[in-house]
């Protein structure tokens, strides 16, 4: 039964809270970026390379920043981490020229890096198995709130008050952010508020509070053949969701000569209608199919897989006769990646070696990340070449049918249960 302690739902809080400042962060040089190129005289191919400078740096710490999530915890690295979010937010708007901005972004995308992965990390330690799909749902739903209300906020302010302003107003919010995660957030061991009715619930139900690990773990992760499966299908996933985080703005400013604080609003419907598909349905739904007594792998496949082929409509986006259109179709697309994502995530949690679910959430997110670099690059190649921004949504479209084929490969129920049945616990 479950107890009356919702600690654990405010450290879900507070690491969803994380996120939005993360991806607030992220989102500010995609709504800036014909401001920048206009500052700076860029065409497209050349915008693409200031776009895609956080994520190749980002993705190159993934997987360091697995190993330091499993050896130091998710407190130590985060309170140092986010300090740097706001440094980075100051140096871009400060910057007098592409050169500094590129640095800066570069910067951000190292001080990001442990988000990701700890967030994963520290759901798996605070939660219980059968509240793994809705905790999940809650830190990576943050990224399609955080886009929401990026979008329109960060186009108010620099309608208003110009691009650099925009980053000045990120950097103020990851300060305040540092602080409160300075002051909140503690593993559960080492949490002197959490009740022993609610850290029984936590620890009974399957949770990895004292998961720590080394080299030797990470090792072990890397020959995991599934791993590398599942790493591979959420690549596909990463590379189709954030060309569309990157290049919606600019694509409905190109494409239908929109303004800016209008694409600013028109790209907040997909990521709302996104936020509410991954929290019904990737965390809430999933959850009680499993308490349920459904086969719970037959469930997460089942979810993971049509959630990508929905997002595979994308690539109607590209060729939609007006905005009103083009943001339907992304609303689907994004609702269907919204829906896989907890899921994905989950997995770490639920397949990792013992000691080593930072490390298989860094080899995840380092694929995903250099999907989506190459992919930011390719975009605005493909779009340059080709006129339009059909080109490169139809590319995405292949690509989530290779998500597909592996995803559906990796996660078969049998041979899923005979890997892992210790951790597979759904009754508490």
């Amino acid at each position: 039964m479950e107890p009356r302690g919702r600690t654990r739902w405010a450290i879900g809080g507070l690491l969803a809270g994380g996120i939005v400042v993360n991806f607030l962060d992220r989102t500010a040089i995609s709504v800036a970026s014909s401001s920048i190129a206009d500052e700076f005289g860029l065409d497209l191919q050349q915008l693409g390379v200031v776009l895609s400078a956080f994520t190749w740096s980002y993705c190159l710490v993934q997987l360091p920043a697995g190993m330091l999530v499993d050896l130091l915890g998710v407190s130590r690295l985060t309170r140092i981490a986010s300090a740097l979010w706001a440094v980075a937010g100051l140096l871009t708007a400060v910057a007098g020229g592409v050169g500094p901005i590129i640095l800066a972004r570069l910067l951000l995308g190292v001080a990001e890096g442990p988000s990701m992965v700890g967030a994963s990390k520290a759901t798996a330690a605070w939660f219980p198995v059968s509240e793994r799909g809705r905790a999940t749902a809650l830190f990576d739903g943050a990224t399609k709130l955080a886009n929401m209300v990026a979008f329109p906020v960060l186009a108010f302010v620099m309608s208003e008050w110009g691009w650099r302003a925009g980053f000045l107003f990120c950097a103020a919010v990851s300060a305040l952010f540092t602080a409160v995660w300075w002051w909140g957030y503690r593993d559960p061991s080492e949490y002197r508020s959490l009740g022993p009715a609610e850290r029984e619930f936590i620890l009974r139900g399957g949770a990895r509070d004292t998961d720590r690990g080394g080299l030797r773990q990470f090792r072990a992760a890397l020959r995991s053949g599934r791993v590398w499966v599942v790493a591979c299908g959420f690549a596909c996933y990463g590379y189709t969701i954030n060309i569309v985080l990157t290049w919606m703005p600019e694509f409905l400013q190109r494409e239908f000569h929109v303004r800016l604080l209008q694409s600013g609003f028109y790209s907040m419907v997909p990521w709302a209608v996104a936020t509410v598909a991954e929290l019904a349905v990737g965390g809430w739904l999933v959850d009680r199919l499993i308490r349920r007594g459904r086969d719970p792998w037959v469930v997460r496949r089942t979810v993971l897989t049509c959630g990508l082929a929905l997002g595979a409509t994308i690539g109607a986006a590209g060729g939609a006769g007006s905005p009103a259109l083009a943001v339907c179709w992304m609303s689907v697309s994004l609702a269907g990646l919204a829906i896989a994502a907890p899921v994905a995530w989950g997995l770490p949690g639920l397949l990792a070696p013992p000691g080593a679910v930072g490390a298989v959430s860094g080899l995840m997110n380092f694929l995903n990340t250099a999907a989506t670099a190459g992919g930011v690059l390719l975009t605005g190649w493909l779009a340059q070449v080709s006129g339009s921004f059909a080109t490169p949504f139809l590319f995405a479209v292949g690509v989530l049918a290779v998500g597909v084929a592996l995803y559906w490969r990796a996660l078969r129920p049998a041979s899923v249960r005979d890997a892992v049945p210790a951790r597979e616990l759904h009754r508490v």
